[in-house]
């Protein structure tokens, strides 16, 4: 996200507002099973949807069916401006954030 902001402050052509997620979205489910493989736990234990709402709405103060169904975006305006992204993929930048230990992101 930084990149991105210093990219903007020295870039003029960069005007409005842009997306700062991933060019990859993926699924809540594909989100858990690649950390779950990245730091080797291989159970997880599901969240149901009541537990989800809940979650959602009493402990992060958000829109439950934002955290059930989420949000596909892509950040087009930043690829059509080449911006290149350090970890373009979940595997890349889980691998980076968690540094192969079992258990105890960094």
């Amino acid at each position: 996200m930084n990149r991105i902001f210093e990219r903007a402050i020295v870039d003029s052509s960069m005007q409005g507002a842009y997306i700062a997620s991933s060019p990859n979205p993926v699924s809540q489910a594909n989100f858990m099973r690649c950390l779950r493989r990245t730091l080797r736990v291989p159970i997880g234990l599901p969240a149901t949807k009541t537990m989800v709402r809940f979650g959602a709405r009493w402990l992060l103060h958000t829109d439950p069916e934002l955290a059930i169904y989420g949000r596909y975006v892509v950040p087009q305006r930043l690829l059509d401006a080449g911006f290149s992204f350090e970890y373009p993929d979940l595997e890349s930048a889980l691998a980076d954030l968690c540094g192969g230990r079992r258990g105890r992101p960094r």
